[in-house]
């Protein structure tokens, strides 16, 4: 799955180029995409996260909900206006949020949860054509391709990680990972105005 994960970030920006000239065939594929997410979300992970951990669930998943938009908020700014304090902030919440896709990942074999797993693939699409739509049209296609890279290498250094380190943690570590990860990815559904209006 974390070969899976690194494909379908760099298919982010072939879905950007596909949406917005592909009619409606790439838009009936994007509605699907983010239904599965939904249901594997709404109805597998937030369950098994809850029962696990109980109310701490909760506070994780609002925690994985407000980092990436205090990223995006600082990536913009970064874009925008070149602050080097913002776009230090930038990258470094960018490399928490891909290793932690890399944990979760790692989580997701440690657990033999394959939701998790299939939830933070179908995540990765969108990650990569977000990346795309901010850093591509301000910074060039370089730029870009090799922030995609950067991310791709810093999943496989959580996944590497946490693949040593969560089985030390056992269950409790692999569902806070879960809890983290999912909250994330709601950011992400919840927020998909902002990407639509600009494709």
């Amino acid at each position: 799955m974390l070969i899976l994960s690194i494909l379908t970030l760099f298919a982010g920006p072939l879905l950007y180029q596909w949406l917005q000239t592909g009619g409606l065939v790439a838009k009936a594929f994007d509605r699907v995409i983010v239904a599965v997410l939904v249901v594997v979300v709404v109805f597998m992970l937030v369950p098994e996260t809850l029962s696990g951990l109980g109310w701490t669930a909760l506070l994780l998943m609002a925690s994985g909900y407000l980092f990436p938009g205090l990223l995006e908020t600082s990536l913009k700014k970064s874009a925008h206006t070149f602050h080097l304090a913002s776009l230090v902030l930038a990258l470094a919440g960018l490399a928490l949020h891909a290793a932690l896709d890399g944990a979760g990942l790692a989580a997701s074999s440690a657990g033999n949860s394959g939701k998790l797993a299939l939830a933070i693939v179908l995540h990765r699409l969108g990650t990569g054509l977000v990346l795309w739509m901010i850093v591509q049209p301000i910074f060039g296609r370089k730029i870009a391709f090799i922030l995609l890279l950067l991310v791709s290498a810093l999943t496989v250094v959580g996944y590497l990680l946490s693949e040593s380190l969560l089985p030390l943690g056992g269950r409790q570590a692999v569902l806070v990972v879960e809890a983290l990860v999912v909250g994330a990815i709601v950011h992400s559904l919840v927020h998909r105005g902002h990407v639509e209006r600009i494709v």
